[in-house]
């Protein structure tokens, strides 16, 4: 793997951060593997961190209303997941899954405050960020919803 600093520039969560304060970032998070079949995390499980993937798939898992597991998502290198964990204290709202071996940087919110106190910039850069990916992520996900709705008249 390159070097974390390396990999982090190139995610889009950091896209438009100053060099040194992406050395800041690189301080404060740490690599984790999992294994094909692992649980990254469980939706309503209550946890404190974000993951950005540097190689693999995760597949992100949503409980129907009939209790069975859908996935809503695949995730490759490039892609996070965990954004809302670091601004809201509430359970996750899906579950990851590793469907491949993978690597994955992780941010926690306690890294992410350290990273608030160091350097503001480096957090508002990243807050922005968060918002423009759930602003698109909204904004997708209302376009898909309006496919199953009746229409007005």
């Amino acid at each position: 793997m390159a070097a974390v600093g390396e990999v982090l520039a190139r995610m889009r969560l950091f896209a438009g951060m100053a060099a040194e304060d992406l050395q800041q970032v690189e301080k404060l998070v740490f690599v984790n593997r999992f294994s094909a079949g692992d649980v990254v995390c469980r939706e309503g499980d209550h946890s404190d961190f974000m993951c950005f993937v540097v190689r693999g798939r995760l597949d992100i898992i949503k409980r129907g209303q009939d209790e069975r597991d859908v996935v809503i998502a695949h995730l490759h290198a490039g892609d996070s997941l965990g954004e809302m964990a670091l601004i809201d204290h509430e359970p996750r709202s899906a579950s990851a899954l590793a469907s491949e071996d993978s690597t994955v940087i992780v941010l926690t919110r306690k890294g992410f405050e350290q990273l608030r106190k160091r350097s503001p910039q480096a957090a508002h850069v990243i807050l922005m960020n968060i918002a423009r990916l759930l602003s698109g992520n909204l904004r997708r996900t209302s376009a898909q919803l309006a496919q199953y709705m009746l229409p007005l008249n």
